[in-house]
C-alpha cells in the first residue's frame, strides 16, 4: 500500500508515469471500490442530494471506458491496468486534497454567480492552481499511457474534464468524481 502512495506521490511530482505502477487487476479492483466509498463519504460530508453511488458507478464506467477507447486506438490496451491504477489513484488523492477548499466554501456552489461570497470566490482562486495541477498530472499520465506528445495528453485532459462536467449536469448536477 505504501509503495502505491510512494509511486503516486512520484507521479503528482511528475517523476514517474503509469508504466511504473504494478499490473495488479485486483488492485484495481480494490481502487474502483475505495474511489467509489470515497466519493460516498464526501456526498456524505458535504450533504449532497441525490444517487450518488449510481452517479458514481456511472462516473467510473465512463472513464474506465474512455480509457480503455483511447488505449484501444492506439493499439496499447495492454497498459489499461496501469493507466487506469494511476489515474484513479491521481484522482482520489486530488480530491482529498481539495475536501478542505470545498468544505470551507460551504460544500455546494452558489445556485447563481451573484450569490457567491466573497470567501467562495477566494477559495475559488485558491483552487485554480489544484485544478491546473490535476490537468497536468493527467496529461502526463496519458501522454505516457498512449504514447503522444504532452500537448496531445493535455489536449484530451482538458476534453475529458469537460465531458465529466457535461455527464456530471446529465446526471442531475451529482460530480462524477473526475479521473
Amino acid at each position: 500500500m505504501y509503495q502505491l502512495l510512494y509511486l503516486l506521490r512520484d507521479v503528482i511530482a511528475l517523476r514517474r508515469g503509469p508504466q511504473d505502477a504494478p499490473y495488479s487487476p485486483p488492485l484495481l479492483v480494490a481502487l474502483c471500490l475505495g474511489s467509489l466509498a470515497l466519493q460516498l463519504a464526501i456526498a456524505r460530508v458535504l450533504k449532497v442530494e441525490g444517487e450518488t453511488l449510481g452517479a458514481g458507478i456511472v462516473a467510473l464506467v465512463f472513464n474506465l471506458g474512455l480509457l480503455y477507447l483511447l488505449l484501444n486506438l492506439r493499439k496499447l490496451t495492454s497498459r489499461f491496468v496501469q493507466a487506469a491504477l494511476t489515474l484513479l489513484g491521481v484522482a482520489m488523492l486530488f480530491q482529498l486534497l481539495s475536501l478542505p477548499i470545498v468544505l470551507l466554501a460551504g460544500g455546494h456552489p452558489p445556485s447563481a454567480p451573484d450569490h457567491l461570497t466573497p470567501v467562495q470566490a477566494l477559495l475559488g482562486v485558491v483552487s485554480l492552481p489544484i485544478l491546473i495541477w490535476k490537468l497536468v498530472v493527467d496529461a502526463h499520465v496519458l501522454r505516457n499511457s498512449l504514447d503522444l506528445p504532452f500537448a496531445s495528453g493535455l489536449v484530451i485532459a482538458v476534453c475529458w474534464i469537460i465531458a465529466e462536467l457535461i455527464l456530471g449536469a446529465a446526471l442531475g448536477g451529482v460530480a462524477p468524481g473526475s479521473t
